[in-house]
C-alpha cells in the first residue's frame, strides 16, 4: 500500500520506509549498545570536552541516524539538512554540558533533534507535519487497538485516529509503533520515566480504539 494524505497539518505517508528515505536504515541502532561501546564512546566525549576535533568520529557515527529520524518528521531534504546540522551544532557547543546518566550519546541527541523539530513546526504555523508509517506499522497498531483492519477503510481509519491526538500524544504512538522504541527510550525522550511512559501509550490506544470503533458506524 502506497498513499499521501492530509489531516490538518499533518502530511500521513503510508509507503515503504526503505524507498522513502532512499537507502537510510528505518530504525537505528545506535541507542541499542553494550557497555563496553557507551564506555568506548564515553572516553571519546571525555576527549571532545577538551579539544572539538575528537567529535568527529561522533559525527559520522550518528549523522545518519539523526538525519532519518528527523526526516520521518518534516520529509524535506533540505530542512531535514539543516535541522541535523544545528543539531549537531548544538551537541557540540554544549558538549560541557553533557552528563553522562547510562546511555547512549545517542539519546541525548535523539532529545536534541526531538526538540529541534518541535520548534521549527512552532516557527513555521503552515508546514506539514509528517508522519511515515508503512502497512507493517499499520497492521501493528491496529491489532494494539484490537480492530479488524479488514472492516475499515485503511486511510480513512488512519486519518482519524491521528487527528484525534495531540501532537504529544502523537510522538508518543510514532515512537512506539511506527519507530519500534522501548518505552525506556521513549521515557528518556519525552522526559518522562519508563513506567509513565507505558501507561501514558496504552492510555492513547485506549483512546483510539474509541475512535476507531465510531469510525466505523
Amino acid at each position: 500500500m502506497t498513499g499521501i494524505f492530509y489531516i490538518n497539518q499533518k502530511t500521513i505517508v503510508i509507503e515503504s520506509f526503505l524507498t522513502l528515505v532512499k537507502g537510510f536504515f528505518l530504525n537505528s541502532s545506535t541507542y541499542h549498545q553494550t557497555e563496553k561501546e557507551i564506555d568506548r564512546e564515553q572516553k571519546i566525549i571525555k576527549l571532545c570536552k577538551e579539544n572539538p576535533r575528537y567529535f568527529a568520529p561522533i559525527y559520522e557515527k550518528y549523522y545518519d541516524a539523526i538525519f532519518v529520524f528527523i526526516y520521518k518528521r518534516v520529509a524535506d531534504e533540505y530542512i531535514c539538512a539543516d535541522l541535523t546540522s544545528i543539531v549537531f551544532y548544538k551537541s557540540l557547543k554544549n558538549i560541557n554540558k553533557y552528563k553522562f546518566q547510562g546511555l547512549p550519546f545517542s539519546s541525548w541527541l535523539y532529545r536534541i533533534a526531538l526538540n529541534e523539530v518541535n520548534q521549527y513546526f512552532r516557527d513555521k504555523k503552515t508546514a506539514q507535519r509528517v508522519v511515515c508509517l508503512d502497512k507493517g506499522h499499520l497492521v501493528h497498531l491496529f491489532e494494539e487497538i484490537e480492530i479488524d483492519n479488514d472492516g475499515y477503510e485503511t486511510e480513512k481509519t488512519v486519518a482519524k485516529l491521528l487527528e484525534s491526538l495531540s501532537e504529544q500524544d502523537l510522538q508518543f504512538l510514532e515512537l512506539r509503533f511506527f519507530e519500534s522504541r522501548s518505552f525506556k527510550e521513549i521515557g528518556d525522550l519525552l522526559g518522562t520515566t519508563e513506567g509513565n511512559a507505558k501507561i501514558k501509550t496504552y492510555r492513547i490506544l485506549r483512546k483510539l480504539k474509541e475512535v476507531a470503533v465510531k469510525s466505523a458506524y
